[in-house]
C-alpha cells in the first residue's frame, strides 16, 4: 500500500473537493450577500457589486480548492506552494469584497477597485446626474452620478434596481437641486 495513501492526506482531497463545490455555487453570490448583509440596515436604497468582484470570489476559492490538493502531497516544495496558494487565495477573496458602491438616504459610499478606504459623498456633492437610454445592445438604462470632484459612479437600472429605488433616487437629487438629464448612449 502506497505511503502517501494514509487517512490524514485523505482529508485534504476531501477538503479541496468540498471547497471547489461549494465555491462554484457560492462564486456568482458571496460578494453579493456579504455586500447585502454589511448594508443592508436602515436606509439603504442600492447596493451596487461590481461582476469583477464575483469572478475574483471565485478566482479565490478554486486557489483555496487548489491550495487543498496540493496539501496532499507531503514534499517541502508542496508545502511551500500552498502557502503561497492561501496568501493569493485570502488577498482574491479580500479584494472581492472591498468593491461596491452603496446608495442610502443620507449619503453615497463608494469602494474603489483594489482601495482599502471607502469613500463618503453627501448628496450634495452631486453636481449632475444622466439617465442613459437603452439601446440594442445594453437592455438597460444606466443613471451616472458625476459628484464634484470629478468622479462619475454608474447604477444599471436593471433588474436590481427596482422602479421605487429609482423614484427615491430621484427624489433626494430633485430635493437637491439636481435634475437627471435623459441622454443617449
Amino acid at each position: 500500500m502506497n505511503s502517501s495513501f494514509t487517512e490524514g492526506n485523505m482529508i485534504w482531497i476531501v477538503m479541496g473537493i468540498i471547497t471547489l463545490l461549494m465555491g462554484i455555487l457560492l462564486g456568482f453570490v458571496a460578494p453579493n450577500l456579504i455586500h447585502l448583509v454589511w448594508f443592508s440596515a436602515g436606509d439603504l436604497i442600492h447596493i451596487k457589486t461590481p461582476s469583477i468582484s464575483n469572478i475574483l470570489f471565485g478566482t479565490g476559492i478554486l486557489l483555496l480548492s487548489i491550495f487543498c490538493f496540493v496539501m496532499y502531497f507531503k514534499a517541502k516544495k508542496a508545502k511551500i506552494a500552498a502557502a503561497v496558494l492561501v496568501m493569493v487565495s485570502v488577498a482574491l477573496l479580500a479584494v472581492s469584497i472591498t468593491n461596491y458602491s452603496v446608495l442610502r438616504d443620507e449619503r453615497i459610499v463608494h469602494n474603489e477597485f483594489l482601495s482599502l478606504n471607502a469613500e463618503e459623498y453627501q448628496w450634495s456633492d452631486v453636481e449632475e446626474a444622466k439617465l442613459l437610454k437603452r439601446n440594442d445592445d445594453i437592455p438597460y438604462e444606466t443613471l451616472v452620478l458625476t459628484l464634484n470632484n470629478g468622479v462619475e459612479l454608474d447604477f444599471e437600472r436593471g433588474p436590481s434596481m427596482d422602479k421605487q429605488q429609482f423614484d427615491k433616487i430621484d427624489f433626494i437629487l430633485q430635493s437637491h437641486g439636481v435634475m437627471y438629464e435623459l441622454t443617449n448612449r
